[in-house]
C-alpha cells in the first residue's frame, strides 16, 4: 500500500507574525493593528498551506 507523505505544519506562523506585527507597526505607534494584520496573515497563510496540502 503507497504512503502518503506526512502533513506539513504551519501553526508557528500563528506564533510569529501577529509578534512581528505588532513589533513593526508598535514601532511607529500601532501595535494593535499590526497584531491583528499579523493574526490575519498569519490566518490566510495557514489556509494556503492546508490547501495545498490536502491535493498531495
Amino acid at each position: 500500500m503507497p504512503r502518503s507523505p506526512a502533513p506539513k505544519s504551519a501553526g508557528i506562523l500563528f506564533a510569529i507574525l501577529p509578534l512581528a506585527g505588532a513589533i513593526g507597526l508598535g514601532l511607529i505607534g500601532e501595535p494593535v493593528i499590526g497584531l491583528l494584520a499579523g493574526l490575519a496573515l498569519a490566518a490566510v497563510l495557514v489556509t494556503l498551506f492546508w490547501l495545498i496540502d490536502s491535493r498531495r
